[in-house]
């Protein structure tokens, strides 16, 4: 099978850094055709009698790696239970059970683990490559840090970096996103958080007090409509809530939860695949191992912590469509604004956040102007031309409503910039539906700046 430029490009790297490099960790955006680099790997190992075993921990991502294994020609055995090793020279495993195997097992000559982020030292990803400390290593993820934000560099001695979301983008290769968020989010700051991630019951309770800003089903029949939508969900229970809220109105949605067993996830895929279903809700199942070309949305109501999760919650509707059509993004929970941009540039290494910057600033700068996003190094905004000075943000947006992060809103600002009494304040007030109060907030932001 042909590979693009930029794979093969990787594939290089890859074995540059082998030649010096026992166990290496590559990193590619979601979307860039990770299991395709891999199977290319394997492909070429096999083509030398190498012993190679590829790990996942999904049955959904085993399946998705199998297949693309299989497209290659290349005879593998399925570690999973209720299934053995027959005896061919690759294996894509499961590796909870391939940990509970490792005496019966054929000792590999390559360990190829995907979703590398979750590898530690003394977790089942851990055991199975310490107990084979002779096999080279390759591990693959979007996001070469821990959940918590920790590094890699305890398990892997070099990081190899793939092509940018950005470059990616202006491709073609990667869809590219609109982006919708609140003018105000949930209140995160006082979520409390389990190694590295908000507290999914706090986090839970303060959605339900903030009504979430906007509603979920409102703004995907203005945005969306007709097309396909994940929407990631604090619990189950909301999930299910989720899907419920869907069905109502007419939209036709099912809960991904644990219960769902492989046939019944199986089925719901294939039915939003072919437009059955509109609406998928989910709680963590769907963060990794879903490729499902047909998604033109991702909508996120739960919020994150992590930049690993949050680009994984982002990542599965960035692949581009087949007329060609941006990808959605509703965050009605602030990630964007916590993350940055999904296209920013990070400077991943194998030693994770700095301590220091874990809590930083958000990565996004909102023009005052027309609401663009534009990264916090940006002096001048690449949708209006506005140069970003230390000034306060005029214009509030009626609350509830989300904010599409484009120059669509540049004329409503130029309305705001041309109303300079109280009277032409309240008559936009009036004008547009805001809440009363609207044009006292925005004629003492006036003033307190003009002090200032």
């Amino acid at each position: 099978m042909n590979l693009r430029p930029y794979q093969t490009q990787l594939l290089d790297q890859i074995r540059q850094s082998m030649r010096r490099h026992r166990r290496v960790c590559a990193v590619m955006p979601t979307g860039a055709g990770k299991s395709v680099v891999i199977a290319a790997i394997i492909h070429a190992a096999a083509a030398k009698g190498r012993r190679v075993l590829l790990l996942a921990h999904r049955r959904r991502l085993i399946n998705q790696l199998s297949r693309t294994v299989g497209s290659w020609g290349i005879e593998h055995d399925v570690i999973v239970p209720g299934r053995h090793q027959r005896g061919h020279g690759v294996a894509v495993g499961s590796v909870q059970t391939v940990v509970r195997r490792l005496d019966k097992l054929q000792p590999p000559d390559l360990i190829i683990i995907d979703e590398a982020h979750h590898l530690t030292r003394d977790n089942q990803w851990g055991q199975v490559v310490g107990h084979w400390p002779d096999a080279y290593l390759i591990g693959k993820t979007a996001s070469p840090q821990r959940l918590d934000g920790r590094g890699l560099v305890e398990v892997f001695d070099d990081l190899v970096i793939g092509p940018t979301p950005q470059w990616l983008t202006d491709q073609g290769f990667l869809a590219k996103a609109r982006i919708f968020c609140p003018p105000t989010t949930m209140d995160a700051s006082k979520l409390r958080k389990v190694r590295g991630e908000f507290d999914m019951r706090e986090a839970a309770a303060a959605l339900e007090q903030a009504k979430i800003h906007g509603d979920a089903v409102e703004h995907y029949l203005k945005i969306v409509a007709p097309g396909t939508a994940l929407v990631s969900c604090v619990s189950v229970e909301f999930a299910d809530a989720m899907a419920a809220r869907f069905n109502a109105a007419d939209i036709p949605a099912r809960a991904i939860t644990g219960g769902c067993g492989e046939d019944d996830q199986e089925q719901i895929f294939s039915d939003l695949a072919k437009g059955i279903i509109k609406v998928v809700t989910y709680c963590e199942m769907l963060s990794e191992g879903v490729d499902v070309p047909s998604i033109n949305a991702a909508i996120l109501l739960r919020p994150t912590a992590s930049v690993t999760m949050y680009l994984q919650q982002v990542g599965r509707c960035l692949r581009p469509k087949a007329d060609g059509s941006a990808a959605i993004i509703l965050d009605h929970v602030g990630n964007v604004q916590r993350h940055g941009l999904p296209t920013e540039e990070r400077n991943w290494t194998l030693e994770g956040r700095d301590k220091r910057k874990r809590d930083a600033a958000p990565s996004v700068r909102m023009c005052p102007r027309c609401f663009a996003a534009n990264a916090t190094t940006a002096q001048v905004c690449g949708e209006c031309g506005h140069e970003f000075t230390t000034e306060a943000r005029e214009l509030q947006e009626a609350s509830g409503e989300l904010v599409e992060i484009t120059a669509e809103l540049r004329r409503k600002r130029a309305e705001v910039g041309g109303a300079r009494s109280m009277e032409d304040l309240l008559r936009l007030e009036r004008q547009r539906g805001y809440k009363p109060g609207w044009a006292k907030h925005i004629m003492a932001a006036r003033q307190t700046r003009r002090v200032g």
